[in-house]
């Protein structure tokens, strides 16, 4: 098991620095099934509010001072804007071990190609997930970098819950919005549905230019059913906005990124598993796929598995139902179930590394 720390990365080093960014963002999570999701969100953007003020009240002037300078960078796909974003990355990583599979050379792949790409995570832990996030874009970063494309890069567009956003005071949240973050309304019912589009639209423009990478969360507020499998909280806006852009540009690929964290004296590693992209194509009517992780790993659905094996070797699988082929009107709902698939292997392959390096450090 190889342990990466995260302050062995050479471009910046922050091992020495004491300010802690994990409190920057506060996500606060309410289950009482009693409530209705209006009551919840109420609560929720109040508690929002309070725990930021509560952290805005403790920071010190070099936080403050930073997060004002921050607010102030255009997001430019510039060498200048590039180490900013490596730099500021790894302010928000600092202090983790990270055990993750470089070796696998993905991001590397990703990076010298240079389309835009989507980045789909679990929601493991809502209060630690940022820290995985910027340990993810540095990684990524410094690929671009290795790669020679500072000046030619796809810039990170993060989705969040708007209230994450609109309950932070102005400057910190111009400063998220520097380096990427977007807020729409993620209400699980009732979502106000003609304001995301507003969002999304430019969005998607930048991303067929290959001018944007999109990075989200796909479960929202449903990742604290953890009573439900993957499958059901896996929000189908994803896939939507993927076959929305299949409509206009040819491929799109999805990368999953699995996280989890140790507990105890184990607390401060982390795992993350990189999967394998999964490349989806529009060929006339038809839409074609990308096994992703499913072939390779022993956490694989068997259906899942027997459907790619009758394939294997075949660069690019059309997506059928009972041998017919999918049609872009209900290809949705089987976009969604590769990736949910892919993602949960991830994610079970991150806690196989988090749970295999406890059990190595209690030998000793």
């Amino acid at each position: 098991m190889n342990i990466t720390p995260i302050n062995s990365y050479n471009s910046y080093n922050y091992s020495n620095n004491k300010i802690n960014y994990k409190n920057s963002t506060t996500f606060c999570a309410l289950t009482s099934k009693a409530v209705s999701e209006s009551g919840l969100r109420h609560a929720e953007y109040g508690l929002r509010i309070l725990a930021n003020k509560i952290t805005d009240l403790f920071e010190g002037k070099t936080v403050k001072l930073l997060t004002k300078n921050i607010s102030e960078i255009q997001p430019e796909a510039n060498e200048r804007y590039l180490a900013q974003l490596d730099a500021i990355s790894r302010l928000y990583a600092t202090g983790k071990d990270i055990d993750v599979n470089i070796e696998d050379k993905i991001l590397e792949k990703i990076a010298q190609k240079g389309h835009s790409t989507i980045f789909i995570m679990n929601h493991s832990n809502q209060s630690q997930d940022p820290s995985m996030l910027a340990v993810l874009n540095m990684l990524l970063t410094e690929e671009y970098q290795k790669a020679g494309k500072t000046n030619n890069f796809p810039l990170p567009k993060i989705i969040l819950n708007k209230d994450i956003l609109t309950t932070m005071n102005p400057t910190k949240r111009k400063a998220f919005e520097a380096f990427g973050a977007i807020g729409i309304d993620a209400s699980i019912n009732g979502s106000d549905k003609s304001l995301n589009a507003r969002i999304f639209l430019p969005l998607i423009k930048d991303f067929i230019k290959n001018k944007c990478n999109i990075f989200i969360f796909p479960e929202g507020k449903l990742a604290v059913r953890k009573d439900l499998p993957l499958e059901d909280r896996f929000q189908s806006g994803v896939a939507e906005m993927i076959n929305k852009i299949l409509g206009i540009k040819k491929e799109v690929t999805v990368v999953p990124v699995g996280f989890s964290y140790g507990k105890g004296d184990l607390k401060n590693l982390t795992a993350m598993q990189i999967g394998e992209p999964v490349t989806f194509t529009r060929e006339g009517k038809n839409t074609t796929t990308t096994s992703g992780s499913i072939l390779t790993s022993e956490f694989a659905d068997k259906n899942f598995v027997s459907f790619f094996k009758k394939h294997e070797g075949e660069e690019n699988i059309i997506i059928t139902k009972e041998g017919i082929p999918v049609t872009p009107e209900k290809i949705a709902g089987f976009i969604k179930s590769i990736l949910t698939e892919n993602l949960d292997i991830c994610s079970k392959e991150a806690k196989t590394r988090i749970k295999e390096t406890t059990e190595q450090t209690q030998l000793y």
